[in-house]
């Protein structure tokens, strides 16, 4: 458990534990479409930001076989550190998955996932 020492208000340290792995590190990034119309002069006069989503990843020490060690290509994913990110939520579904094996390593496993709003929670 790590002592914080300084300025601590709103800081968060570390992630949370995730079904299946032991985690080393999680991602996030909310991005949309964009769409821009042009005036008479070249000049942007309208924009349109579209099809919000959001992409992340997850990776850790392969340490079970449910949860994120088991997920499957296309099928939703329930992840311990998703929040809302740029206005985007919803249910995660597995773009890939990554295994990562030596000799004198523990097996890692990666695991890409995209949030789709429009599609709902299901």
């Amino acid at each position: 458990m790590a002592s914080l020492i300084g300025v601590t208000s709103g800081v968060a340290f570390g992630l949370t534990s995730e079904s299946g792995i032991l985690v080393q590190s999680f991602s996030l990034t909310a991005n949309s479409e964009k769409t821009e119309v042009k005036n008479h002069l070249g000049d942007v006069a309208l924009v349109a930001y579209h099809n919000n989503k959001m992409t992340g990843s997850v990776a850790g020490t392969v340490a079970g076989t449910t949860g994120v060690a088991g997920a499957a290509i296309a099928a939703s994913l329930t992840v311990a550190n998703l929040e809302s990110l740029g206005g985007v939520t919803g249910t995660a579904y597995v773009d890939s998955v990554a295994l990562t094996k030596g000799a004198d390593k523990f097996q890692d496993i990666s695991v890409s996932f995209t949030i789709y709003p429009s599609l709902g929670n299901s």
